[in-house]
């Protein structure tokens, strides 16, 4: 196993699955922290702020900062900003609304909107889908957090946010510029953070769809571990398969000693 200066790091499925803390984690994150490796928490999830994750990794016994955490909520602030949207028409939870906030955006009805920006919303309804439809059907820039289809939870795999943009994308016939993994607009931004090459990065996650993709996409070397939602079997069934496929992250620990 190469040895790596920064890594990128998802959480649901390869941290966590929903609020179980997956095994040999927290020995993860201390051994980087013992060799003074860099590490981002890399996730799709536009739900929580960074502080929550924080916490939330903290009541896994997993201790971080919030410097070490970036969301598809931060990462579609960020882009908001940079395309000098002003308005925002939201459906999300407090993770990407606190985000847009705190970039100094105003979130607005649907009618005053100059951009619309869809995350994870568990108590999306008809008529929000319906006032982003509406937005959409006049022209509006379609900005989506994320396209994930599944978020593997401690109860089984939830739908996640792909479910909404593909219903809004159908209806509209217009399509979302996604800003999460797999995209490479979340990973240049992240590693722009950093003053690392690429051969000296590495994408560690479950999800081959959004994880490895999102490494393969921008030219880094992927770590797949077995702990979510793509099967050993599954990946080793792709085209461009990760650079390396493991059991658990003690299987990599093991691996460069």
């Amino acid at each position: 196993m190469k040895n790596y200066k920064l890594y990128l790091i998802d959480l649901d499925g390869t941290i966590y699955n929903g609020n179980t803390p997956i095994k040999y984690a927290k020995e993860f994150i201390e051994y980087l922290k013992e060799n003074n490796l860099d590490y981002l928490f890399i996730t799709n999830n536009s739900t929580k702020t960074e502080e929550e994750v924080v916490d939330k990794l903290k009541n896994m016994e997993i201790k971080t900062s919030s410097q070490h955490v970036y969301s598809s909520a931060i990462a579609a602030a960020e882009y908001v900003y940079k395309e000098n949207y002003k308005k925002i028409h939201v459906i999300g939870e407090g993770g990407l609304r606190k985000s847009l906030i705190k970039k100094g955006l105003n979130l607005v009805k649907q009618e005053e909107a100059d951009a619309v920006v869809v995350g994870l919303d568990k108590n999306s309804t008809y008529e929000k889908l319906t006032n982003a439809a509406f937005a959409l059907q006049r022209g509006l820039p379609f900005i989506a957090t994320n396209p994930d289809r599944l978020i593997p939870t401690e109860n089984g795999m939830t739908p996640g946010n792909g479910g909404q943009v593909k219903f809004l994308e159908y209806v509209t016939g217009r399509k979302a510029v996604v800003i999460g993994k797999p995209s490479s607009i979340i990973m240049e931004l992240a590693i722009e953070k950093f003053d690392y090459k690429k051969e000296d990065i590495v994408m560690v996650g479950d999800n081959y769809d959004t994880d490895i993709k999102s490494g393969i996409n921008i030219g880094i070397d992927t770590i797949h571990v077995q702990t979510g939602i793509t099967s050993k079997m599954e990946v080793l069934n792709k085209e461009k398969k990760p650079t390396y496929t493991l059991e658990n992250l003690k299987e990599f620990m093991d691996s460069i000693k």
